[in-house]
C-alpha cells in the first residue's frame, strides 16, 4: 500500500514538472524576438518547385513587421495561411525555435514546407501546367523540370483532374505501361492517343473510361501477339473497343 502512495505522488510530482515546463516554455515563446527565417523544404531533394530564398522573400515582402519584434500565435497563424495559398505548397507548418544546436532562444522563426509532387504535365491550349495527386495544378517552373507523363491537346483543368488524373496514375503505378507510354494527346472529342516508347505506332485508346479493360487487352497483344517485335509492321493500334483491337499495317 505504502509502496503504491509513493507511486502515485511520484506521478504527481512528474506531471507537475511537466505542466511547469511546458507554461515556462509558452511564457518564453512569447517573448522571443524574431531576428532570422529558416526554411525548411523537406523533399527538395526530390521536388524543387518551391526555392529557400522565395519563402524568405515572401516572408520579407508581407510579414516584414515579425522581424525585431515578438513571435506571436497570430503572426504564425496569418504566415502558414499565407504560405498555404501558394500553389506549389501542400502543408507547411510555422514554428519558434526555442534550440538550435542546444543554444536557448535562438531567436529563429522556422518554415516547414511540404511541396505539390507533380503527376503529369499539362500542355493545353498554350499553357503548360502540372496536376498533382490531389487534382490540384502547378504552374510552370523554370526552377524544375520534373519526368512526368506529358498530356497534349485542348481540354479544360477540369477534365485533367477528373478525367485525366486516375488514368495517369493508372499507368504510372504500373511498370508495363509506366514504361512503354510516353506521351498522350487529346482530341477536341476529348478521345485519346498514346504514343509509346517503343515502336513509332499511334495508339488510339478513345475515351479514359474501363482503361482498366483496355490496358488489359493491350497488354495481351504486347505480350503474346507481338512478342516478336511485330510491333514494327503497323502504324496504329485501336484499342477503343472493348471487344476488339484493330491494328492497322504500315503502307
Amino acid at each position: 500500500m505504502f509502496k503504491k502512495i509513493i507511486h502515485i505522488v511520484l506521478w504527481l510530482i512528474a506531471i507537475a514538472i511537466i505542466a511547469v515546463s511546458f507554461g515556462f516554455s509558452v511564457k518564453e515563446s512569447n517573448k522571443l524576438v524574431c531576428l532570422e527565417v529558416k526554411v525548411d523544404v523537406m523533399d527538395s531533394s526530390k521536388v524543387r518547385f518551391i526555392i529557400n530564398n522565395d519563402i524568405k522573400n515572401w516572408v520579407r515582402l508581407y510579414h516584414r513587421e515579425i522581424y525585431g519584434h515578438q513571435i506571436s500565435p497570430g503572426n504564425i497563424r496569418k504566415i502558414e495561411e499565407g504560405i498555404q495559398k501558394l500553389q506549389a505548397v501542400e502543408d507547411v507548418s510555422v514554428f519558434a525555435n526555442f534550440y538550435n544546436n542546444g543554444v536557448k532562444n535562438s531567436q529563429v522563426l522556422v518554415v516547414r514546407i511540404k511541396q505539390r509532387e507533380p503527376v503529369f504535365r499539362v500542355m493545353s491550349s498554350g499553357r503548360t501546367y502540372y496536376v498533382d495527386r490531389f487534382g490540384k495544378y502547378i504552374n510552370w517552373s523554370a526552377y524544375f523540370t520534373p519526368r512526368v507523363m506529358i498530356v497534349g491537346g485542348n481540354f479544360s483543368a477540369k477534365y485533367a483532374a477528373e478525367r485525366l488524373l486516375p488514368l495517369v496514375e493508372y499507368i504510372n503505378k504500373d511498370s508495363f505501361w509506366s514504361s512503354q507510354i510516353d506521351q498522350i494527346y487529346v482530341n477536341s472529342n476529348g478521345e485519346l492517343s498514346m504514343i509509346p516508347r517503343v515502336g513509332d505506332q499511334l495508339i488510339y485508346f478513345g475515351v479514359p473510361e474501363a482503361y482498366q479493360i483496355k490496358f488489359r487487352n493491350l497488354k495481351a497483344l504486347y505480350s503474346e501477339g507481338f512478342k516478336s517485335g511485330g510491333w514494327s509492321r503497323y502504324s496504329s493500334i485501336n484499342a477503343k473497343f472493348l471487344n476488339q483491337i484493330v491494328c492497322t499495317k504500315k503502307q
